[in-house]
């Protein structure tokens, strides 16, 4: 069971995590052109992030590890074009226009593959927008259990993306968080070459 299982139906009622949600959604509407989009979410969660880009999306599909998370992305879902799956990345069958993953990536070791089986997901002139953690001390979680990363250096992290072709369209901080300390939410936008 992922630790994020016993989290799901409790997650949406946090404050700062419907926040943060806004503030990226908002942020990647900014920095994208214009469009209607099938989207993928990448860690999806519940949807926070997901069900704000609605309007920008022909669809909608979220994947993540936690059953409990999908099911509760799926109860808010009236459409057939916004569904969430519980399976690996390599086994979606389609492609996209815009794949985002928002506060996911500290929690993937390798993120170098990541980010290259991320890019084979996106069709030629797609857009990849990743919100995270700006480098932190490690105490943003109580429990680090399942982190990997305590955040980012956005310019180190672009770098990477910028290896498998990938070409930088924003890089901004979109949002702080306040725990016991301020910690700043990260925005990195990039486009496929055609």
């Amino acid at each position: 069971m992922s630790s994020f299982d016993a989290k799901a139906q409790e997650w949406d009622k946090n404050q700062r995590r419907r926040q943060t949600a806004q503030k990226v959604a908002s942020a990647i509407k900014e920095c994208v052109p214009k469009g209607h989009y099938d989207i993928l979410d990448f860690g999806c969660g519940t949807g926070l992030v997901s069900f704000e880009l609605a309007d920008i999306a022909k669809s909608i599909t979220g994947v993540d590890t936690s059953a409990k998370m999908v099911e509760e992305f799926n109860k808010k879902s009236n459409t057939p074009h916004i569904k969430a799956y519980q399976t690996r990345l390599e086994d979606l069958p389609n492609s996209f226009d815009l794949i985002l993953s928002s506060m996911t990536f500290h929690h993937i070791e390798d993120i170098d593959t990541l980010i290259q089986n991320l890019a084979k997901k996106l069709r030629p002139k797609g857009f990849i927008c990743v919100a995270d953690l700006v480098r932190e001390d490690g105490s943003f979680h109580s429990d680090t259990t399942g982190v990997h990363h305590f955040g980012f250096d956005p310019v180190e992290l672009a770098k990477i993306f910028e290896r498998h072709g990938l070409k930088r369209l924003c890089s901004k901080i979109v949002h702080t968080i306040q725990k016991h300390r301020p910690f700043d939410i990260f925005l990195l936008c990039f486009q496929k070459s055609p």
